[in-house]
């Protein structure tokens, strides 16, 4: 009894040797592709930035800036200030990698800020509808959704928020325009914010407590 014990955990090393040598085999391929990609993208020309998507921020977001300005939104209007005078673009889904292959790998720093921009943006975004849906300013705050979502934000709270302004005005139907747009999304954030909405799309319930199929 004790040899074909024996022969199985010989056949079962033997196995696993061969399956260890194959993934070592299939991550240096993976590797090597990769090290060849990001030689070939670091020698790769600089190239026209002409035909980026720029973001043109509306003279409404500007607007949102009360008067006088309270302590919590000097840094969103700092922000602002400096958005105004930089070129923004939504580049979070393309890899420095790629960026470099398409457009130069001496852009890529040009590039990198053009997409921090992006993502300060929308923090100033979020922080503003904040702002002005505690205040009761509601039209205010869904222009500085549906502006958020123009763009692309995949900040679920964006999404929250606008989905409650259209629930509690009625207009539940505009939960599939949220929809449409939310799954254009490239980010880890697509699934979780279907999820939220579509959860709210078949009978409205408050989304604050809607919120938590996200974390299941």
């Amino acid at each position: 009894m004790k040899f074909p014990i024996f022969a199985s955990v010989i056949v079962f090393c033997i196995w696993l040797i061969y399956e260890i040598r194959k993934h070592n085999k299939k991550d240096k391929k993976i590797l090597d592709s990769f090290w060849n990609k990001e030689n070939q993208a670091n020698n790769t020309r600089a190239k026209s930035l002409d035909g980026l998507n720029y973001i043109e921020i509306p003279e409404s977001v500007y607007a949102a800036l009360p008067t006088p300005l309270p302590l919590e939104l000097e840094d969103c209007s700092k922000l602002l200030q400096h958005l105004k005078q930089n070129k923004i673009v939504n580049l979070s889904h393309i890899t420095n990698t790629d960026l470099k292959l398409k457009y130069g790998a001496s852009n890529l720093d040009t590039l990198s800020a053009y997409d921090q921009n992006y993502i300060s943006l929308l923090r100033v975004l979020q922080t503003l509808s904040d702002y002005h849906y505690e205040k009761g300013n509601i039209h205010t705050a869904r222009e500085l959704l549906e502006f958020a979502v123009s763009i692309q934000s995949d900040n679920i709270g964006t999404y929250k928020m606008l989905a409650r302004i259209y629930c509690d005005n009625g207009e539940e139907s505009k939960l599939d325009y949220l929809i449409s747009a939310a799954s254009l999304l490239p980010g880890l954030t697509q699934k979780p914010i279907l999820r939220f909405l579509k959860s709210l799309r078949t009978e409205y319930t408050d989304p604050e407590e809607s919120i938590l199929d996200i974390l299941d």
